[in-house]
C-alpha cells in the first residue's frame, strides 16, 4: 500500500456534531410545525402539496450532488478536491435509495392525490386517450424503479473505484471512473427528462415542456452545489481543509455558482418565451397558474430578482468570491432561493393562493432532518478530502495551479 495514498486523518468530528444538531432541530421543528398544520386531523389533501414540495427539494438535492459527483470525475479537476465527499456524501448508492423512498411514496402509495388526472381520466378526453400507453399505472412505476437503479450502480461504482485508488494508488481506478462517468452525465440527462416529465409534469397532464428536465437538473446541481460550498468555505480555515482550499479555488467555487445561475436563469427564461410565444392550451396552463392566480406571480418576480439578479451581481465580484464571508453568504442566499423555486414550481398543482401554510415548513424540516441526518453519517466515514486525487500528492501541480 502507498502511504501517501492512505487515509490517515480523522474525519472533521466538530462539523459532523454541527450537522447532527441541525438534523435534529429540523426533524423537532418539523414534528412541531406538521402537527400544528393538521389541526388534529389527518387529511390527505391537505399534506399532499406539502409532502411533494419537501420530497423534490431534497429528492433533487441528492440527485445535484450525483450530477456534480459524475461532474468531477469527467474534469478531475483541483475544485472538486475538498467537496467531492460532499458529493459522495449527499449522492450515493445509499442517499439515491432515500430519494427513491421519497418519490415511491406519491408514485406507489399516494399516486390518487398527485395522478388522478390520468389514472381516472374523463373518458371523452382525446389527450389523455393518446397518452395512455405512457401515462399507466404499472409502465408508470417501473420506469421510477429503473431511474434510480441505474443512478444507484453509477453512484455505487464509482464511489467503489474511488476507496480501492486510495487504498492502492493504482491510477487504473481513476480511468475507470472517468470512463464511466462520461456516459453516465448522458444518461443523466435522458433520465432526469424522463424523471421530471413522469413525476412533475404528469400532475398537469394536459401540458408539455421539452426542457422541463434540464430546468430541474440545473436546478438541482445549483442546490448541492450551495450546500458544497457552505461546507467547505465555512471550514476553510479548519482541519483538513486548512491550506486545500484557497482563495483560488474559492473564485473556482464562485464561478461554478455564476455559471449555473446563468443557466438556470437561461432555461426558466427559454421556457416562458417559447411557451408564451407559442400560445397554445396545450402548453400554457403551467404559466397560467404561476401569472394570473393567487399571488404566485409576485413569487416569479421575486425569483428573477433574488434567485438571479441579486447572485448573479454579487458574483462578477472578484472580491466576494475570494471572501470566506462573502462566498459563504451568497451559496446561503442560494441555498434559500432554491427553497423558493421548488415552491413555486410545485404549490400550483394544488393551490390557487400563495400563502405558504406551516405544514409546507414543516414537512420540508422533517424530511430535510432525516436528508442531513443520513448526510452527516456518510461524511462521518470517511476523510473530507479526498487521497486520490493529483494535486494531494503532486506539490508542483498544486503549486503550477495556486501562482496562476
Amino acid at each position: 500500500m502507498d502511504n501517501h495514498v492512505e487515509s490517515t486523518e480523522a474525519p472533521m468530528t466538530k462539523l459532523n456534531q454541527i450537522l447532527m444538531m441541525l438534523a435534529g432541530i429540523l426533524l423537532v421543528g418539523g414534528i412541531a410545525l406538521g402537527a400544528m398544520g393538521m389541526g388534529g386531523g389527518l387529511d390527505m389533501a391537505k399534506i399532499a402539496p406539502s409532502y411533494m414540495f419537501a420530497a423534490a427539494f431534497w429528492g433533487l438535492a441528492t440527485i445535484g450532488c450525483f450530477a456534480l459527483k459524475l461532474l468531477f470525475h469527467i474534469t478531475r479537476g483541483r475544485w472538486g478536491t475538498p467537496i467531492l465527499r460532499v458529493f459522495e456524501s449527499g449522492g450515493n448508492h445509499i442517499m439515491l435509495v432515500l430519494a427513491f423512498v421519497l418519490f415511491a411514496i406519491p408514485v406507489f402509495v399516494l399516486k390518487d392525490q398527485y395522478y388522478a388526472g390520468w389514472l381516472h381520466p374523463d373518458p371523452a378526453d382525446e389527450i389523455i386517450a393518446r397518452k395512455a400507453w405512457w401515462l399507466n399505472e404499472t409502465f408508470f412505476q417501473i420506469r421510477l424503479v429503473i431511474y434510480f437503479a441505474v443512478m444507484v450502480v453509477f453512484g455505487y461504482r464509482l464511489q467503489a473505484w474511488l476507496r480501492k485508488e486510495e487504498k492502492t494508488g493504482d491510477k487504473r481506478f481513476s480511468d475507470l471512473r472517468n470512463n464511466w462517468a462520461a456516459p453516465g452525465m448522458v444518461l443523466f440527462f435522458v433520465i432526469m427528462s424522463f424523471f421530471t416529465t413522469d413525476v412533475f409534469m404528469s400532475m398537469d397532464p394536459h401540458w408539455y415542456s421539452t426542457i422541463f428536465g434540464f430546468w430541474f437538473a440545473v436546478g438541482s446541481a445549483l442546490t448541492a452545489l450551495s450546500i458544497a460550498v457552505m461546507i467547505a468555505v465555512t471550514q476553510r480555515d479548519k482541519a483538513p481543509f486548512k491550506g486545500a482550499v484557497d482563495k483560488l479555488m474559492m473564485n473556482d467555487f464562485g464561478n461554478l455558482l455564476l455559471m449555473l445561475i446563468m443557466i438556470w436563469a437561461y432555461f426558466s427564461f427559454s421556457q416562458f418565451l417559447i411557451i408564451w410565444s407559442g400560445n397554445l392550451p396545450e402548453f400554457i396552463t403551467f404559466y397560467l397558474r404561476r401569472v394570473r392566480e393567487g399571488g404566485f406571480a409576485n413569487v416569479g418576480q421575486a425569483l428573477i430578482l433574488f434567485h438571479f439578479l441579486v447572485p448573479f451581481i454579487a458574483l462578477l465580484s472578484p472580491s466576494l468570491k475570494r471572501s470566506k464571508f462573502g462566498l459563504a453568504l451568497i451559496a446561503g442566499w442560494i441555498f434559500a432561493m432554491r427553497i423558493v423555486d421548488i415552491w413555486w414550481i410545485i404549490m400550483p398543482y394544488f393551490r390557487k393562493s400563495a400563502m405558504p401554510q406551516p405544514m409546507d415548513l414543516g414537512i420540508w424540516m422533517l424530511i430535510g432532518g432525516i436528508w442531513l441526518g443520513v448526510f452527516a453519517w456518510q461524511l462521518s466515514k470517511n476523510p473530507l478530502l479526498v487521497k486520490a486525487h493529483p494535486y494531494q500528492h503532486n506539490p508542483e501541480l498544486k503549486e503550477a495551479t495556486e501562482n496562476v
